[in-house]
């Protein structure tokens, strides 16, 4: 095998760097695996290989994915998907710089409506959101024009659409919007639609769902599966030193503390310098074919790739061998 992978700044083959890793992380006292910016298959394998480490999992943005999460879980949501948005909206509010814009041509399945479009901004984005919201119920409140023909347009639109990112706007502001999709689904309909977060962040909490039963920031330490947002936070359990070895898939790949094992699989090597173990990977839908999320319909879907790379194995592939060899591993108590 050709050497693609490095070690202490090395280079060496990709079964060196594979052997590396699982012994490392064999003898690691509180494994992470993080980062799982990966697709599908990758995030199955990765949780395979928690569940024989007894590791913790937790996606690079499962920050704004849970605050959403927490919302819905907490008082229930009413949300769309992307296309028919597209398709049925005639009015359209944007909370935060994040969402894009709708095309304002009239709604495809209903072409006698226009389509009017705003978008909320600033720091005193919940305070707006509670103004809006008593305008809409029909509180005497002092408002900006601005607020007074949005809380005009929701009421007179048959089909209305909010649209934030979680990754921008606090969770109160979620909440107050979820209250006022709510309050206004008593006379029209109107319905939320949350951005999932980058680095198929809603694609990899599916998968993790339906293997594990939590959608990510889980344990394994105990011998089954437990879901803690805080405990399994990976920043934090990286600044805590809470635990002693990381491997972390895709980008971004945060510095370690000193001692604290850090190995890396990545498409880009520089990105992952840093790291002890790196090991340089094909993404998953740009060099090959994957199944992700795709936010513009709303559902998974595969994406054959469209620069397809030899030489470069998926992480998919990587952590199954990573799991293999750590399942011969025998770590006495």
């Amino acid at each position: 095998m050709t050497a693609s992978a490095w070690i202490a700044g090395r280079e060496a083959t990709d079964e060196a760097a594979i052997a590396a890793i699982a012994a490392r992380l064999s003898a690691c006292a509180n494994p992470l695996i993080a980062g799982l910016v990966t697709d599908i298959a990758g995030a199955e394998a990765a949780h395979d290989l928690a569940q024989t480490l007894g590791a913790v999992l937790d996606h690079r943005d499962s920050g704004p994915l849970l605050a959403d999460l927490d919302v819905m879980r907490g008082g229930g949501w009413l949300v769309t998907t992307p296309l028919e948005a597209r398709a049925m909206t005639d009015c359209v509010v944007l909370v935060g710089a994040t969402p894009p814009d709708f095309p304002l041509a009239s709604p495809p399945f209903a072409p006698g409506r226009a389509r009017s479009m705003f978008r909320l901004t600033g720091e005193d984005l919940v305070l707006r959101l509670g103004r809006l919201r008593a305008t809409l119920t029909g509180r005497r409140v002092s408002v900006p024009a601005e607020l007074t023909a949005i809380a005009q347009a929701l009421r007179a639109a048959r089909y209305a659409v909010i649209c934030w990112s979680a990754g921008e706007i606090p969770p109160l502001a979620i909440e107050m919007l979820c209250q006022i999709i709510e309050d206004l689904n008593a006379t029209t309909r109107c319905f939320g639609l949350p951005m999932p977060p980058p680095g198929n962040a809603a694609g990899v909490a599916q998968a993790l769902a339906w293997k594990s039963g939590f959608p990510t920031r889980i344990g394994f330490a105990r011998g089954r599966a437990e879901h803690d947002p805080w405990r399994f936070d990976a920043a934090r359990m990286i600044a805590a030193e809470e635990t002693d070895g990381v491997l972390w898939i895709g980008d971004g790949a945060p510095a370690v503390p000193a001692g604290m094992f850090l190995a890396v699989l990545a498409p880009e090597r520089a990105a992952a310098a840093h790291a002890e173990i790196v090991i340089p990977t094909a993404a998953p839908g740009l060099n090959t074919d994957a199944i992700m999320f795709d936010p513009m319909i709303g559902a998974l879907r595969f994406q054959r790739a469209f620069a397809p790379q030899s030489g470069l194995s998926p992480p998919a592939v990587i952590l199954e061998a990573i799991a293999a060899l750590c399942a011969r591993v025998v770590v006495p108590c």
